[in-house]
């Protein structure tokens, strides 16, 4: 009989660089040299589907160029439209300087030039940036999230990147380091009935079952409408919605660089604590080992967090050749681990909600850019028309003479007879009203939503002893007042976009009256509407190019109503009445813009924010931004009151000596009693050993050991259990004739470190270790590793269980991933073949099998 059963022996299309089992379901998840992620199942090895990383990139860059051009564009748009508004100033105030006038103008559209000549320079540079980035963002780790539903990506660039396994869709990416990230490890934290059970846990004395913050927060959310219905009609694929994030238990995901940075996400997507190891190290023991104060990086072996959140547990190489276990003391994340849980929530709704605004900002301005295309390519008619009769007056003066003479001149007349489609140029109000329906039935809702999120944290941020150190109290009503002028501002935009509305409607029926009294036709009554000339004439004084909607504001809040800079580029947002023809007009004297409300009216009313301006994506930019300033407070306060509990060299060796290749390999795990184990094997020892240390408090360490034979090494361990561990274990195979081999056998050996309640008195119970308490602290100058090789003994023990992998072979290397929950190894030998065993089951063979059959 051979202990584990082969599921599957499979030889891959593609080199595979890292993998991961995943943790609940018999799924693993491959990631080939050209960094796409190959889905499969176990027993059938099913593929299921692949994710394609560098597209998502390709994607996410294309995106920011997209957006860059469009700000860029909308910049040269701005300048060209001032420059009309100029010309035609200049010429309405001053006809008499003409060629003075015409020489500023060119010179006006040289600097254009010259100014859409540096933007596309500079875009060519941001594209090439990005796709410098682009080819940063190589897969170097991946992890699996607890329930198994999400997957996250560690890259070169620093980035992490999570994605959806339904639907393979990306949900969130991140930036929280600036090397590769060549480990991930995703935990839930144990329910807290088990958390009770342990004596050894501090409980917080504010502590609140989960169960009724959540219930208070689900509760807050039916007071607006679902996220779902934000995005009912959006074209964005990757949006993550996250329902069941309010319902599966508090989780962190752990992201290490190869320079000793940590961070912890909860749920992957709130960074809550950023860790600098080395730095902290240098602090803290520069004095107590020499060769601490000179280490410029760290790489990070193995991380392990407890399911109560209480330790933190390191295994560190230096660059210069020092392996250290160290001890973190993180018992604040239990201590506030609802209030942080309930915080995260409310990030993570937050920033759904800045994604529903991004989402339907991005509709509103492509309808807007879509109707002043059309505008303005029939203004260019019309220019034309002007140009081949040799006039030299601008549309806007043409219109003005016949609005207020009645006669047109001979080219208005064939353009409005012969270009004009009242029907088309009517799309403009539909579009502007749908622009209206979106604000009012998505971007409203969003912001209040969102206020009434940071009214929320505001008040909790006036618990003291609940939320101090995670929400700074002056911060949030900082910005619960910002939001509220935001808000105010975000209001009048509605009336802005109703008064754009009314203006061109008045403006489109009085040129469908003048063209049909022209073509001597009646006019039809659904196109005939009535029409004001105070409003027409407005519109045309601010000319027809001019963008009225995502124009910068020319005027600035504190300047004078009678000023020289005071020709708002907007319409009067709040002076705005559809039966009083005064307010109808363009405001000339008025700061009347999204960005700076017209207070003629309401002096009495004081912003908190007077320096709130800017055109509208200006505002909005500033607006997703600052939001989430809150939760800087976290991030930077949380991380100091971790404590370093104990920091212990284990090992060392000499890097500058290339001529002796050393191997270290090893593997952390935690009980839910905070006990922690750590195995270690190494070829520094002086004997050929398998070490497990335990670490149940502060001083408390005991050691056991397997002492091997001296044929084997260890190329790979890990534990699988709370009472056993797994390892790849590699033979030598020497020859007679023979210093050194060149074939090896490769096993993969089960070896026993502890006794649960679950294991059979009368099994294995050789294999049971016992534990040696070392009676001496262990001060952080001392090596370890020289004190363990003294206390066992060099009695050869074997595994309980062990299965060849493959015999007398040269192939390397040979790595292997568990998946615990599913008692499931996948061995990598090469990098295109996989080998999947079933850890719970033995394999017959088939001499039995046939004796079983007879």
């Amino acid at each position: 009989m051979k202990d584990f059963v082969l599921l599957n022996d499979k030889i891959l299309p593609n080199d595979v660089k890292c993998y991961s089992c995943c943790t609940t379901m018999d799924l693993i998840a491959l990631v080939t040299k050209d960094d796409q992620i190959v889905i499969h199942r176990f027993l059938t090895w099913q593929k299921l589907f692949t994710i394609n990383h560098m597209t998502t990139i390709i994607n996410d860059n294309n995106n920011i160029n997209n957006n860059i051009n469009n700000n860029n564009n909308n910049n040269n748009n701005n300048n060209n439209n001032n420059n009309n508004n100029n010309n035609n100033n200049n010429n309405n105030n001053n006809n008499n300087n003409n060629n003075n006038n015409n020489n500023n103008n060119n010179n006006n559209n040289n600097n254009n030039n010259n100014n859409n000549n540096n933007n596309n320079n500079n875009n060519n540079n941001s594209n090439s940036n990005n796709n410098d980035k682009g080819n940063n963002k190589s897969i170097v780790s991946i992890q699996w999230s607890p329930n198994g539903k999400m997957i996250s990506i560690g890259c070169e660039d620093g980035s992490i990147f999570i994605y959806n396994i339904e639907n393979a869709k990306l949900i969130n990416k991140s930036h929280n380091h600036s090397h590769p990230v060549h480990k991930l490890l995703w935990i839930k934290e144990v329910s807290p009935q088990q958390q009770n059970k342990n004596a050894s846990i501090k409980c917080n004395s504010n502590y609140v079952s989960p169960p009724l913050f959540l219930s208070q927060i689900k509760q807050n959310m039916n007071l607006f409408p679902s996220i779902s219905y934000y995005f009912e009609n959006s074209k964005e694929e990757n949006i993550y919605l996250g329902g069941d994030i309010y319902d599966r238990p508090f989780d962190i995901l752990i992201s290490c660089d190869n320079i000793g940075v940590i961070s912890l996400l909860a749920f992957g997507l709130f960074k809550i604590v950023t860790i600098d190891l080395l730095s902290l190290l240098k602090q803290k023991y520069s004095n107590t080992h020499f060769l601490i104060k000179p280490s410029k990086s760290l790489k990070i072996l193995d991380i392990t967090l407890t399911e109560s959140l209480n330790k933190l547990s390191v295994m560190v190489e230096t660059d210069n050749g020092l392996f250290l276990s160290v001890t973190i003391d993180t018992s604040i994340l239990l201590e506030k681990r609802n209030e942080i849980h309930e915080i995260s929530l409310q990030y993570f709704l937050l920033f759904q909600l800045q994604q529903s605004l991004d989402v339907h900002i991005k509709e509103i301005t492509e309808k807007w850019k879509e109707t002043q295309q059309q505008l303005s390519t029939k203004w260019v008619e019309f220019e034309k028309v002007l140009s081949d009769y040799g006039f030299s007056s601008s549309i806007e003066q043409e219109l003005i003479d016949l609005l207020m003479c009645g006669v047109p001149s001979p080219p208005t007349n064939q353009f409005i007879v012969n270009n004009i489609n009242i029907k088309k140029l009517k799309l403009t109000e539909s579009n502007c009203n749908l622009i209206r329906e979106i604000l009012i039935k998505y971007i409203l809702p969003s912001f209040l939503n969102i206020f009434h999120i940071i009214t929320v944290l505001h008040n909790n941020s006036l618990e003291n002893d609940r939320y101090k150190g995670l929400l700074d109290a002056s911060t949030v009503k900082n910005i619960l007042d910002y939001c509220g002028s935001f808000g105010m501002r975000l209001q009048s935009l509605e009336t802005l976009i109703c008064g754009i509305e009314s203006h061109y409607t008045s403006f489109f029926s009085w040129l469908y009256k003048v063209q049909c009294t022209l073509n001597e036709i009646q006019p039809d009554r659904k196109l005939s509407l009535p029409f004001n000339e105070l409003s027409i004439m407005s519109l045309l004084k601010k000319g027809l190019k001019f963008d009225l909607l995502f124009s910068p504001s020319l005027s600035s809040p504190s300047s004078p109503p009678n000023s020289s800079n005071n020709n708002s580029p907007t319409f009067s947002s709040t002076n705005y009445n559809n039966n009083n023809n005064n307010n109808n007009e363009l405001n000339q004297s008025g700061n009347n813009s999204f960005s700076s409300i017209n207070n003629n009216n309401n002096e009495n009313i004081e912003f908190q924010y007077k320096d709130l301006k800017g055109n509208f994506h200006d505002l909005f930019k500033d607006f997703s931004s600052k939001i989430f300033d809150i939760f800087n407070e976290i991030t930077t306060v949380l991380p100091s009151l971790f404590k370093f509990e104990n920091v212990i060299p284990f090992c060392l060796y000499d890097k500058n000596d290339t001529l002796v290749s050393h191997k270290f390999n090893c593997s952390l795990i935690s009980h839910p009693n905070d006990t922690v184990y750590l195995s270690i094997y190494t070829t520094l020892s002086n004997s050929n050993r398998l070490f497990i240390c335990k670490r149940e408090d502060k001083l408390n360490w005991s050691f056991t050991c397997y002492q091997l034979n001296e044929k084997y090494s260890i190329l790979d361990c890990k534990f699988f259990n709370n009472s056993s561990l797994m390892a790849l274990v590699s033979e030598d195979i020497i020859k007679t004739n023979q210093k050194k081999s060149t074939r090896k056998n490769t096993y993969l050996k089960q070896y026993q470190y502890n006794k649960t309640d679950d294991d059979n008195d009368d099994n294995n119970n050789s294999s049971v270790r016992e534990y040696i308490k070392l009676d001496v602290n262990i001060p952080p100058s001392t090596i370890l590793l020289d004190l363990l090789d003294t206390v066992f003994s060099n009695e050869i023990e074997e595994s309980f269980k062990s299965r060849e992998i493959i015999l007398k072979s040269r192939i390397s290397p040979i790595t292997f991933e568990l998946s615990t929950s599913r008692k499931i190894s996948a061995t990598f030998i090469g990098k295109r073949r996989v080998a999947l065993y079933d850890l719970a089951e033995d394999e017959e063979d088939e001499e039995e099998e046939q004796e079983v059959g007879e």
